[in-house]
């Protein structure tokens, strides 16, 4: 690939990853505004979509960065840009990664019945529960990975580093591990990183996703002889799909960028534009879910539409379509 069809790649996904992403903050904030109330579930899109858009702009510029500096990595002392990307990565992932498992628990506590006088007062305190969660986790994390700035090379000659380099290749040079300079124990922290990007949201969105797969068929087969409670059964399955349909993308983004994490610690080939195709699909599809799971960005979307077309007939069929 030529430099030109390279950074034609990057403004594509660029263009994927954070479109959508903008269109859901900009109509939430809106719609925060006019109602002059911030609920819980906007608060969370808010945050996903603030985080997805600063999560994919760090992630092109980082590859961007690498193909212009092909010895980035063995560069002493560490480029402050290159502390700010790699803590920007982590922090935003992290924290849209959370906000995700916040919005699975609270959607989960909502529709499952409880009969436990804690759970149904768990149930009825549940936004500011979440609200106060969402909040205390994007605060937490931003100082949790603050170490990161701290990060640097001992000395090193990078005489022997090949600059002959592309997307499409790894970097044919050998950089000694990266430091803190603070008092921290590396191992340690890398563990408890990892812990907080995958498993511990993960425990939280599986058994809560599950929960209300379990409590939808229950309440399917309860409605098969009601059918004028249709339409309750049928926001079940909204929320339902939307959670489930996050998990997945959750779980493809981790595997996408583990298979490159393994490729490179193999000392494999693999291409830099794996990484921002991960987050691109990330924050391109969650966006998509969340758009269409929220009655208020379905409603700007189908506006947005009809305007475009202009075509008044088939704008007056269309705009009139009833959200299930």
């Amino acid at each position: 690939m030529t430099v030109a069809e390279h950074i034609l790649v990057l403004v594509v996904l660029a263009f994927v990853g954070v479109s959508g992403n903008m269109f859901n903050l900009i109509f939430t904030i809106q719609q925060h505004l006019k109602s002059k109330n911030i609920q819980t579930v906007g608060l969370i899109l808010s945050i996903i979509s603030v985080n997805n858009i600063v999560l994919v702009i760090v992630v092109l510029m980082l590859v961007l960065s690498v193909f212009i500096v092909p010895t980035i990595w063995c560069i002493r002392p560490y480029p402050f840009f290159l502390r700010t990307v790699i803590y920007l990565m982590l922090n935003c992932s992290c924290i849209s990664f959370w906000s995700i498992a916040w919005q699975s628990l609270f959607y989960c506590v909502k529709v499952v019945n409880f009969s436990s006088e804690c759970l149904i007062s768990l149930k009825r305190n549940i936004s500011t529960i979440i609200n106060t969660a969402v909040l205390l986790s994007c605060s937490g994390f931003s100082v949790f990975f603050s170490p990161i700035f701290t990060l640097d090379l001992p000395a090193i000659d990078t005489s022997n580093v090949s600059t002959n380099y592309s997307l499409n290749a790894t970097l044919n040079a050998t950089c000694p591990n990266p430091t803190f300079f603070v008092k921290i124990d590396k191992m340690a922290y890398a563990a408890a990183s990892l812990f907080i990007l995958c498993p511990i949201p993960l425990m939280i969105m599986l058994p809560t996703s599950l929960r209300m797969v379990v409590h939808l068929c229950a309440h399917t087969l309860a409605l098969r002889k009601n059918q004028t409670q249709v339409q309750g059964s049928d926001s079940y399955v909204l929320v339902c799909k939307l959670t489930i349909s996050l998990v997945g993308v959750y779980l493809t983004t981790l595997f996408i960028v583990s298979l490159f994490m393994i490729i490179r610690f193999m000392e494999g080939t693999i291409t830099y534009l794996t990484l921002a195709f991960a987050f691109s699909f990330y924050g391109g599809m969650s966006s998509v879910i969340l758009t269409a799971s929220n009655r208020h960005l379905k409603e700007k979307l189908w506006m947005f539409c009809c305007r475009k077309a202009q075509e008044p007939t088939t704008k007056s069929q269309t705009c009139e379509t009833v959200d299930g």
